[in-house]
């Protein structure tokens, strides 16, 4: 009977580095824009909750309204960089920038707890997957690192065909695999990430299991009691599993 943990990507097990206003700030300078940093970050924010729906409540979503595809993803990207940089009057070179950026593995890190995470579910007998809201370059970037050659699944809006919290998300998910294992999964899939409405209110609602990812602690006190939460993805191993994972 297989035991599925399935994480999100960005902010749950990888991050950029530099980060990401930080990349924007600098290849906006290059690309002659004056925008300060302060102003990009409150910019960006603003920009990506306006066009990808960011924090959009998993209650009572429609299923299917969140669609996602390469194509879409690219577009809502280049939407996004040409709002943040009114200044550039020719963003086509500064998106092309740093959608490359952000395509190369060298650009990513994993998080610290990763890997020890990690080789704690498989020693368990559980399977990984990665489902996240990206397109379809995370499928390079994933491969690029060592520690996660060991993922068994890699799903991203833009191939699914829905963003997190659509329910079809999930459902498309959960059916792709049971296709690629040939069999029905009886147990509840696990997922975490550091979104509380892609990663927790929206698989729970799928009748998946789900624990939010609260890496600063910043909301600790702050949530419903209904709310399964940790600080470290350590911390889900030992939640699962019931053994310390291991830095060795």
């Amino acid at each position: 009977m297989s035991k599925i943990v399935l994480f999100d990507a960005v902010g749950t097990i990888l991050k950029t580095s530099p980060g990401v206003i930080e990349v924007y700030h600098r290849h906006g300078l290059r690309h002659g824009s004056n925008l300060s940093f302060a102003q990009i970050k409150s910019r960006f924010k603003a920009e990506r909750r306006r066009l990808f729906d960011l924090d959009a409540s998993a209650k009572n979503q429609s299923a299917g309204r969140l669609v996602s595809s390469d194509e879409i993803e690219r577009d809502l990207w280049f939407e996004l960089i040409a709002s943040v940089f009114d200044d550039v009057a020719v963003p086509e070179p500064l998106f092309e920038a740093l959608w490359r950026f952000f395509a190369s593995p060298d650009n990513w890190r994993l998080y610290d707890d990763t890997d020890a995470t990690f080789r704690s579910l498989k020693s368990a007998g559980y399977l990984i997957g990665i489902a996240s809201n990206f397109d379809s370059r995370l499928n390079e970037i994933v491969p690029a690192f060592p520690e996660l050659r060991c993922v068994d699944f890699v799903f991203c809006s833009a191939v699914v065909g829905f963003r997190k919290p659509d329910p079809a998300f999930y459902r498309t998910v959960e059916s792709e695999i049971q296709k690629q294992l040939g069999c029905e999964v009886h147990q509840p899939l696990w997922m975490t990430g550091d979104c509380i409405e892609n990663d927790f209110w929206g698989p729970r609602r799928h009748g998946w299991k789900a624990c939010w990812l609260d890496r600063t602690g910043s909301f600790e006190g702050q949530t419903s009691p209904d709310v399964d939460s940790i600080e470290s993805l350590s911390a889900l191993a030992e939640r699962i599993t019931g053994l310390r994972a291991s830095s060795d």
